[in-house]
């Protein structure tokens, strides 16, 4: 019990943190949090080829086949995730995260390549209508609280990918597989800010990641190395919570080096995206008194506004924030 009123004594000095918007607070030692997210990403065909303009994705998908050019039909992609994101205070200063998603992933084509030969009908072929379903990669963050004051907080630490998904074939660079058939390390250092006006804070994080090597199969089936490009984010966040709404909106920068396999490479990628957030619940009456079910729920629009090499994605999240 003196934990959970630890906790909630903290919640009176920082907003909840939640999935969408990268936030930070700081967990007392035996304390759980626990937040359930619905990511949905409708159906897209659209990418950011290697001159950052609008392509088809058919065109993402076979960028280093000349004749991609003369394939007919659309490629379609859509996918939704449910995830359960558990935090748990090991110390005063060090803090665990697991984040575990169950995902299904759509993919509609109506490719088709009448003149083509035999290895390029069976390249069409592997690009064919899918659906899968199954868990996902699951994330785990160790963190520590290197400072804290009433308008700063500093959190750093280390992050894991676990390769635990495993459906579907995992097929040329951007594969439309549940995980990545491999594991990543990364580092990251997040900053929250707290200016003297209430309820309002800033974040900012930035995070590396070290992709480990796997494999995979070329479009034309052949089983191979594969190595992903080592990527880095960068994220700022601003944020105000008065009475029981909660707006916010982030800005992200990804960017990822070479991925290679071993009859080829992908170019160099990056995306820039713009996220809004919008939330309702009754956390903020915890500065008046203590509450039976201390709730919240936000419901985010996520968009890409600029990137290279990668899918165009607009995505919706609906968060859901329980204390006890």
């Amino acid at each position: 019990m003196k934990n959970i009123q630890t906790f909630l004594y903290l919640l009176l000095l920082l907003p909840p943190t939640l999935s969408a918007i990268q936030l930070e607070d700081r967990m007392p030692e035996s304390v759980w949090q626990a937040e359930i997210i619905l990511k949905i990403v409708p159906s897209y065909s659209r990418a950011f080829n290697g001159y950052g303009e609008e392509a088809p994705l058919k065109n993402l998908m076979l960028w280093d086949h000349g004749w991609y050019n003369l394939v007919e039909g659309e490629l379609k992609r859509e996918e939704k995730r449910l995830e359960l994101k558990l935090a748990y205070g090991l110390t005063e200063d060090w803090v665990l995260e697991a984040m575990i998603p169950m995902v299904q992933k759509i993919q509609s084509s109506s490719l088709k390549f009448d003149s083509g030969t035999t290895e390029q009908q069976k390249v069409i072929s592997n690009l064919g209508s899918e659906e899968l379903n199954g868990l996902g990669d699951i994330n785990i963050q160790f963190g520590k609280h290197l400072s804290y004051s009433s308008t700063l907080h500093n959190l750093g630490g280390f992050t894991i990918r676990l390769p635990t998904g495993n459906k579907g074939t995992r097929i040329g660079i951007s594969s439309n597989s549940i995980g990545e058939g491999h594991g990543s390390v990364g580092v990251f250092f997040h900053i929250t800010w707290y200016p003297l006006v209430h309820g309002v804070r800033n974040g900012f994080r930035i995070e590396g990641k070290n992709e480990l090597t796997g494999e995979r199969e070329t479009l034309e089936g052949e089983k191979v190395y594969y190595s992903a490009g080592h990527s880095a984010e960068l994220y700022y966040s601003l944020s105000i919570e008065r009475q029981n709404i909660f707006a916010g909106t982030e800005l992200h920068y990804f960017q990822q080096s070479e991925s290679k396999l071993s009859t080829g490479k992908s170019n160099e990628s990056f995306l820039k995206e713009i996220n809004f957030e919008f939330g309702y619940g009754n956390l903020s009456e915890l500065e008046q008194k203590p509450l039976s079910y201390p709730w919240q729920v936000r419901l985010g629009y996520k968009r890409p506004f600029a990137g290279q090499n990668l899918p165009l994605i607009h995505s919706w999240e609906l968060s859901s924030t329980f204390l006890f």
